[in-house]
């Protein structure tokens, strides 16, 4: 019975109770799609530092660690491959040659972390042939003598990307929408190549409406961008003998991933194409990478078994090696109820006043009942519920539009391109995919109650030091 007095009462001045329910949840549907949203940041982070950058575990040489000197190959590498290879717990595993080489053109230079690599086996463990630019070749299938597979980064500081504005931009442009002015303003530097991003810019801006820029600049940037293919690398470093060594390799594909750190460093190789020059043996690797089965159950008890096994190697899990992504996948729960916990404690203050308002307006009839026989406990017990039942209707409906909202975002996503640049400094992603766990939405719900019945001791405790005598004579 005092459920249903409690759940009558909520609803007694509707106004005031609608006014405290639009409150809760609105800050409910703010605070679960913050949530969604950084769950979506870390998931993506999570999946690019395991499948574009170290795998679940990497295996390597612990004196290669402190000094990547090209002898401190992996020991033991015919038996971790036999155990590899008979473990029902491996999904892939893979080996990679490192070498840390000079990169030349013409044109430009930068050092690069050059991986030997097997194709084959390489797909099975990275994505990275997932992030081969639109026009940027290929994945090791164009069949190159000595094939390269480098960044975007990379590309540009070798001076191997220009733009060019050529006839199918200009198509490309007009089927967007821009008029004839503008078409004519880029006819007149059509078919003239810019070798920088900076030059052509200036050009653009030099003969193009501000407008124009803002509405179409970043197509006509993305359609005007050149990737030269084809282009040969020259590359010197240090041999296992020691000795410098060279090796030049053509461009088979330009990729670009979310970490322009990883791109910066690394390029791929056929490991058969650096293996004779660099003097390596049929045996010599630098890491291992392996993608598990069930990571989250296997993770640090196979990670434990290698270090056992093979004792005079290192070995790493992913959140060792992306210690940023293996922080954040492990306190993130936390920050989610922190994110709530503040917003509904910003709410309680709202809550409490409202209820203390009913609890005022109420005087005379909670002293009749209290006069008639109803008990402290049951009187305490009637406004705690009263403020649940508030409290739960707002969060509830929150939850669900913000659940909802999580949906929908979830499939097309949010484009933050404005700051891609600095996401991507820091190897995160700009373009985020809400997603949430229903268990958050139980930890939320349980949270809304603790929040009410806090809520509640302060209307509560007003009530019952009411004296049923004088609340009875109050006007």
């Amino acid at each position: 019975m005092i459920w249903n007095i409690s759940w009558k009462n909520v609803w007694r001045n509707k106004a005031r109770s609608l006014v405290v329910v639009c409150a809760v949840t609105l800050g409910t549907i703010s605070g679960v799609f913050v949530a969604g949203m950084m769950n979506g940041w870390v998931d993506q982070r999570i999946r690019s530092a395991v499948y574009t950058e170290v795998s679940h575990i990497k295996i390597q040489n612990p004196k290669y660690l402190i000094n990547e000197e090209l002898k401190h190959t992996i020991p033991n590498i015919t038996e971790i491959s036999d155990f590899l290879n008979n473990s029902d717990k491996v999904s892939a595993w893979t080996k990679h040659t490192k070498i840390i080489a000079m990169a030349s053109t013409s044109r430009g230079s930068t050092a690069l972390n050059l991986k030997g690599i097997n194709v084959d086996e390489e797909i099975q463990v990275s994505n990275v042939k997932d992030f081969i630019v639109d026009n940027g070749g290929d994945y090791f299938e164009s069949g190159f003598k000595n094939p390269i597979v480098i960044s975007e980064k990379t590309a540009d500081q070798l001076r191997l990307i220009n733009y060019i504005i050529s006839q199918e931009l200009l198509d490309s442009i007009t089927d967007l929408g821009a008029d004839a002015n503008l078409i004519s303003s880029l006819s007149s530097i059509k078919n003239k190549r810019f070798i920088t991003e900076k030059k052509f810019k200036a050009q653009l801006e030099s003969i193009l409406k501000p407008n124009d820029i803002k509405e179409l600049g970043a197509q006509i940037m993305k359609l005007a961008k050149n990737y030269k293919v084809r282009s040969k690398i020259v590359f010197t470093f240090s041999g296992m003998n020691g000795e410098m060594s060279y090796q030049s390799f053509r461009v088979c594909g330009i990729y670009k991933t979310n970490n322009a750190m990883f791109d910066q460093m690394n390029a791929f190789v056929k490991e058969e194409n650096i293996a004779t020059v660099a003097g390596f043996m049929p045996n010599d690797y630098h890491e291992i990478s392996i993608i598990l089965k069930d990571d989250k159950e296997n993770l640090t008890s196979f990670k434990d078994e290698l270090s056992s096994k093979f004792p005079n190697t290192s070995v790493m899990t992913w959140k060792e090696l992306a210690p940023d992504a293996g922080m954040m996948a492990d306190f993130m729960k936390i920050y989610y109820y922190i994110i709530m916990g503040v917003i509904f404690f910003a709410l309680a203050f709202g809550i409490i006043n409202t209820m203390l308002m009913a609890v005022l307006e109420r005087i005379k009839e909670l002293g009749m009942l209290m006069a008639v026989g109803m008990n402290k406990k049951r009187v305490f017990s009637m406004i705690m519920l009263e403020t649940i039942f508030l409290t739960l209707v707002g969060s509830i409906v929150g939850m669900l539009l913000g659940g909802a909202l999580i949906v929908i975002f979830g499939k097309i996503g949010m484009n933050f391109a404005s700051v891609q640049e600095g996401f991507e400094a820091f190897g995160w992603s700009a373009m985020v995919y809400p997603s949430i766990d229903l268990s958050f939405f139980l930890g939320v719900t349980i949270m809304v109650i603790i929040i009410a019945i806090l809520s509640s001791v302060i209307p509560a405790r007003k009530a019952l030091k009411l004296n049923p005598v004088e609340a009875i004579r109050t006007e």
